[in-house]
């Protein structure tokens, strides 16, 4: 009778230790799913992997040396970083506009077309290039085992701090990148913290005016929109929740009647084409003569440099607060 319930017992815990390793030979896969997926993310933290515009992954085995940029936003992200010693060629758009970035180069080709000789001799570890141009001429680089990173569409100023994190990190100095983010944080918070709680009757009504036959402005999805209100405006364009780069009529413009107008220098060499245009005649920034020309840079290519746009915006729309306009180089 001892030796038969002995029996049972040791019956009963083989039994048990049996399910035991069942249960434990069942999760073994979902525990290992779990460290590679723990494993795979810390990998991709350490490599030089980024998210680019087409939503691409782009990764390099080692921080690039020799960089290729078509971009000329990143060309200025880059000079920002302090490593403009990495870049082999730039676009030929700033070759011919004679950028100082640009000063001994022979150029690459631009948004329009590539020089995909010029770029399969000089062997880059990194092409930067815009979003949008040739994509033939895109496909043709990538089958020569070079790597493309399109710069991402950036609606705000929040979409700089991005860049620069990215292009820090594939270049390897992402120390530097975070000084230069912290950087600009800063001095955007020291403005907009001056506005953000002004109430929208303290808020100038501003048009930006993007061309002016047709007469065309930014809407609410762009940078410069995100600019007018960091610097306490009010985008009119934006107001009519249009977005993009529209099209506005002058009748619109007119009933809307904005403040201040801002337009880049590249449209008008002086305030005067704008306000001695008789179509405007009748508009309070004009009657005010609150009429202002800024550089195109600053607002046409989002890097750390774009917050002389921002100082000058600011200064345009509540010269109460941050004194009188005045270009910034």
């Amino acid at each position: 009778m001892v030796m038969a319930g002995t029996e049972a017992r040791a019956s009963k815990v083989m039994r048990t230790l049996a399910v035991v390793l069942v249960v434990l030979l069942a999760a073994i896969p979902v525990l290992m799913a779990g460290c590679k997926s723990e494993i795979e993310v810390k990998a991709l933290e350490q490599s030089m992997a980024v998210v680019d515009a087409e939503g691409n992954v782009i990764e390099l085995a080692s921080p690039a040396e020799k960089i290729i940029v078509i971009a000329p936003s990143a060309l200025e992200i880059i000079d920002g970083l302090g490593a403009m010693d990495r870049v082999v060629e730039v676009d030929s758009y700033s070759v011919g506009a004679g950028d100082p970035l640009a000063e001994g180069f022979e150029g690459a080709g631009d948004s329009y077309g590539l020089n995909i000789e010029r770029i399969a001799g000089l062997n880059p570890d990194i092409l930067i290039a815009v979003t949008g141009g040739s994509e033939d001429d895109y496909q043709k680089i990538k089958e020569l085992g070079i790597k493309i990173y399109r710069v991402i569409n950036i609606n705000g100023i929040e979409g700089i701090y991005e860049e620069i994190t990215n292009i820090s990190k594939l270049i390897g100095l992402e120390d530097r990148g975070e000084k230069l983010v912290k950087e600009l944080k800063e001095e955007v918070e020291e403005i907009h913290d001056k506005v953000k709680d002004l109430s929208s009757e303290d808020k100038p009504k501003v048009f930006y005016e993007v061309w002016n036959d047709p007469l065309m402005s930014a809407g609410t999805d762009t940078f410069i929109n995100d600019l007018i209100e960091k610097s306490g405006g009010i985008n009119i364009v934006a107001e009519d929740s249009l977005t993009g780069w529209p099209e506005y009529s002058v009748e619109t413009l007119i009933k809307r009647n904005p403040d201040i107008i801002i337009a880049p220098v590249s449209l008008a060499a002086d305030p005067s084409v704008i306000i001695n245009d008789t179509r405007f005649s009748s508009i309070t920034a004009v009657i005010e003569g609150r009429v202002y020309l800024i550089p195109d840079n600053p607002v046409s290519r989002p890097s750390q440099n774009s917050i002389k746009a921002l100082q000058m915006l600011s200064k345009a729309i509540h010269p109460e607060i941050f004194g009188k306009f005045e270009i910034i180089e």
